[in-house]
């Protein structure tokens, strides 16, 4: 990929990566779904867990389940800065089609009400969101996925709620913006500042995909993902940007990508797609852009394609990740970084990472 950088200035103290959640052809078509799993058989459930050793820390989430025999693998989602339990679920509703449960989490502190009643754009906007972004804040949500974790194998048991249901040993995350970040700290990423012994790494997680990630806050990247060590699909886009980024480029979220060694690594770049395609609002008030639909069906296809690899034991589609760059050649570049497939893919190094 092409671009022009520059050294990219170290922030001073903010661990955090995150952004609000915010024409090419249609090359890649959704994979054929799985047995039992229409859409017709998708039921949606809503509640909250409340978590007695975090002070009673609600945490809202909602429940895509297939319909069909279980037990299905699970996918947990976090929504970025600002999102909610309703973000992205033009993504979670088609992974849930594809026969994988699906639980969207709600963060407290960075969630919704964050932004409610701001201006779309403007200083105010960038002020209230930076109240999402402090140690307590980010910790509080970086808490919520192990304890999500918790209370799906409680409901799995025999005798509860989603007995039969899900299979716990197939676990993967996703996470669009601050969702991001929270994935990729559930996976291993150093977290600056969390004291001696606090860890958030979540060994359940056996796969993850991060939409629209960014490069560390403060952190040597070299070093920042050195505990990583779990299959990464990460998507962006040449416009992926936001007010909250320090970021000089939108090419500088693919330094997650070319930082991680520890395990198979894809990356997605979609020609002029921006922030908000993966967050999924323009889905919600019928405002998508002319290059939306094409791109949403990339999106789709190839998240389920990578669910199906890593979560799925899908031989076939862990071989076709190799084919990658090849399927997303002319809607955008994409990126391989696995040893069964050869050599990685070249990717011009991001400056002063």
């Amino acid at each position: 990929m092409s671009q022009i950088r520059t050294p990219i200035r170290r922030a001073l103290a903010i661990v955090l990566t995150i952004g609000i959640a915010a024409a090419t052809p249609a090359i890649a078509q959704p994979p054929p779904r799985q047995p039992g799993a229409a859409a017709s058989t998708v039921e949606v459930r809503y509640g909250d867990w409340t978590d007695a050793a975090r002070a009673g820390r609600i945490v809202p989430w909602k429940l895509y389940l297939p319909k069909g025999a279980g037990p299905f693998p699970v996918v947990v989602h976090s929504h970025g800065l600002g999102g909610s339990r309703e973000a992205s679920v033009y993504i979670l509703q088609a992974v849930a089609e594809a026969g994988f449960a699906v639980v969207a989490l709600q963060h407290a502190g960075s969630d919704s009400g964050l932004l409610a009643g701001r201006p779309a754009e403007g200083g105010d906007r960038v002020s209230a969101g930076r109240a999402g972004m402090n140690m307590q804040v980010a910790q509080a949500r970086y808490g919520d996925v192990p304890f999500a974790l918790n209370q799906l194998t409680e409901a799995a048991r025999s005798g509860g709620a989603l007995a039969g249901r899900l299979d716990l040993s197939r676990v993967g995350m996703s996470g669009h913006s601050y969702g991001a970040l929270s994935t990729l700290v559930a996976v291993g990423q150093r977290v600056l500042g969390a004291g001696p012994g606090v860890s958030f790494a979540e060994p359940r997680i056996k796969a993850a995909i991060a939409y629209s990630p960014n490069k560390p806050r403060g952190d040597d990247p070299s070093t920042a993902f050195t505990r990583v060590k779990t299959p990464m699909l990460h998507f962006t886009g040449t416009a992926d940007a936001t007010p909250f980024d320090l970021e000089k480029s939108p090419f500088e979220r693919t330094v997650p990508y070319q930082a991680i060694t520890g395990a198979d690594q894809f990356l997605i770049i979609l020609k002029d797609a921006d922030h908000a395609l993966f967050g999924g609002r323009r889905v919600a008030t019928g405002q998508l852009k002319p290059i939306d639909p094409p791109q949403m069906e990339i999106v789709k296809a190839e998240t389920i394609r990578f669910w199906r690899a890593y979560l799925g034991g899908d031989k076939a589609a862990a071989q076709a990740e190799c084919d990658l760059p090849k399927r997303i050649a002319g809607a955008g570049e994409a990126f391989v970084k696995a040893g069964r497939c050869g050599p990685p893919t070249p990717i011009t190094p991001v400056a002063d990472q």
